[in-house]
């Protein structure tokens, strides 16, 4: 999911890769695994450019809301464990 959210945000599966020091073909192979585990297309990519699908549009969205919260819950997490460590 968080590879799916940073393809779209980079506007390429080249550019994610290397924004995650990760190689094009296992950006790709990512894509595809979750394509393949959700049975649908998210993402058009010809050899210029990538389009998201009606799906992948909605997915997206989705998942940014997910990551965000998740991020959120973190930081939840850290505030919490960082006043504990202040009242020991």
């Amino acid at each position: 999911m968080t590879t799916f959210v940073r393809i779209v945000g980079a506007g390429s599966l080249s550019a994610a890769g290397r924004r995650m020091r990760l190689s094009l073909p296992a950006v790709s192979r990512q894509l595809a695994a979750l394509e393949a585990r959700l049975g649908v297309e998210l993402i058009r990519r010809t050899t210029r450019r990538i389009a998201l699908t009606e799906t992948g549009n909605i997915y997206y969205q989705a998942c940014r809301r997910i990551l965000a919260e998740v991020e959120e819950a973190h930081d939840v997490a850290s505030g919490l464990q960082a006043a504990a460590d202040h009242w020991l």
